[in-house]
């Protein structure tokens, strides 16, 4: 894309007399620059703000595409180990810059431990959000206040206020906006949802919601506890800036099994447990098919949980509720059910995952294609088979509507962020309130004080 060049070192000299966080603070106050839509002969110039685990299915996606030049990798980490589901991947801006640079043939790829370098950067057109959750909201509404167009992965806040300020951003920046809810590109995902959604088996009151449990000792990693020094691959100022707004532990202690690759989402400081890293998922597709996407429950009901009082794996890895709806749908969310979505229709149940889908025997024969009539619901398909990733840069170029905009995701994630709250208030039963956002009835006043997710450090939404 045409834009104007500035070098590295004449974009850290120009920015250096605002390094203290009052000046980055006013830099992205209001909703200021433009969002860029480039001509279909511009390439996309694309900033990747955090390498881990997941930067692993995000960037591989964003280098097939011909039209989009990644620029520049951010991560406070330069390079460690300990990544990815069987712990056992590099991660680091080092290890993404040398992925992009083979992948492109040079060395162009720039790299900065700081993510306000990649939002204050006016190359950059896009920006890609794979930091651990307690980064996203404040990552996100800096890059859209600056114009940048945003892809930025689930669960897509910490807390429902977080939500709210994104969706609010992303209408008045007029940026392009996608949720990394990547399984509403799966085919089983989509059949599934035009099956129940068009009544092919029967009504549907009621499905199963199967979230994973085993809290904090998966992914290759263990429960240790114990606190200790921060790590060499972390300096002082890049240990700083993966905390950012989260409270730092007594001493500023490193502990294992919440600050190593993966483990982060097992806090509350810093994740949301399953509920929301699956539910992220599971509930984004349930509430698609149930034409829930833009509103959401309207109680929690019969939660159980065996949440205990340790201050790090503070999380429940047991726990079962119900989400309801205003027409009376029921979902049961639990760690003991079938992994997936399982709809029970009075003809029949559907069950769906990521790798099938399992149907009645008088739908075995039924194809999307040959069989999905005009008067049934159609489900948002990319175009050309794009991926997920894909689909958001044709967002940016056609400046249409994409896959899982920001208020999708709000949605999506606030039906799990409102069962969290249910199950650290040890409640039973929480009412809900989706148009005004806010609990109501009993236990509201406790309930409405937790939306709001704490920014420390200087850090502010």
């Amino acid at each position: 894309m045409a834009t104007t060049h500035i070098g590295r070192r004449g974009f850290l000299a120009g920015v250096a007399g605002a390094a203290a966080w009052s000046g980055w603070r006013a830099a992205f106050a209001g909703v200021g620059a433009s969002a860029r839509r480039p001509k279909p002969s511009d390439r996309i110039n694309l900033g990747i703000i955090g390498c881990g685990t997941q930067a692993y299915a995000n960037v591989p996606a964003f280098l097939r595409d011909e039209r989009v030049q990644i620029t520049v990798v951010c991560d406070p980490v330069l390079e460690a180990g300990g990544y990815s589901y069987d712990g056992k991947h590099p991660g680091g801006r080092k290890v993404f810059k040398e992925k992009v640079d083979a992948h492109y043939g040079n060395a162009s790829c720039r790299m900065t431990a700081d993510w306000r370098e990649v939002v204050a950067d006016p190359t950059v057109d896009a920006v890609v959000v794979i930091t651990p959750d307690h980064w996203h909201a404040l990552v996100a509404i800096a890059a859209m206040k600056a114009g940048k167009h945003v892809y930025c992965q689930k669960p897509m806040s910490l807390g429902v206020r977080e939500g709210q300020e994104m969706v609010r951003v992303a209408k008045a920046s007029g940026v392009t906006f996608q949720v990394g809810s990547q399984h509403r590109q799966d085919s089983s995902f989509r059949q599934a949802g035009e099956l129940v959604a068009s009544g092919y088996i029967g009504a549907v009151k009621y499905a199963e919601v199967g979230l994973p449990g085993a809290n904090g000792g998966q992914w290759g990693h263990g429960r240790d506890t114990s606190r200790q020094a921060r790590p060499g691959y972390f300096t002082k100022e890049g240990w700083d800036m993966w905390l950012g707004p989260s409270r730092h532990w007594e001493n500023d202690a490193f502990i294992p099994a919440i600050h190593e690759p993966m483990c982060w989402r097992w806090n509350s400081r810093t994740g949301g447990g399953m509920i929301t890293d699956w539910g992220a998922h599971w509930i984004d597709i349930l509430q698609w098919t149930i034409g829930a996407e833009r509103t959401g429950p309207v109680a929690v009901e019969n939660m159980t949980t065996n949440l205990s009082d340790d201050p790090c794996l503070n999380w429940a890895d047991k726990y079962a509720f119900d989400l309801v709806y205003a027409d009376g749908f029921r979902a049961h969310v639990s760690d003991a059910a079938r992994c997936g979505i399982t709809w029970h229709g009075e003809k029949g149940d559907i069950f769906v995952d990521w790798t099938k889908i399992e149907r009645p025997d008088f739908l075995k024969k039924w194809r999307e294609k040959t069989d999905l009539k005009p008067g049934d619901k159609h489900f948002y398909r990319a175009a050309n088979g794009h991926s997920h990733e894909s689909d958001f840069i044709d967002g940016i170029y056609e400046n249409r509507p994409i896959a899982t905009d920001c208020e999708i995701g709000h949605r999506s994630i606030s039906a799990c962020h409102i069962a969290n709250i249910c199950e650290r208030l040890r409640l039973a039963k929480l009412t809900w309130d989706p148009q005004a956002e806010s609990f109501t009835g009993a236990h509201a006043e406790e309930a409405n004080r937790l939306l709001e997710t704490p920014h420390l450090n200087g850090w502010t939404l």
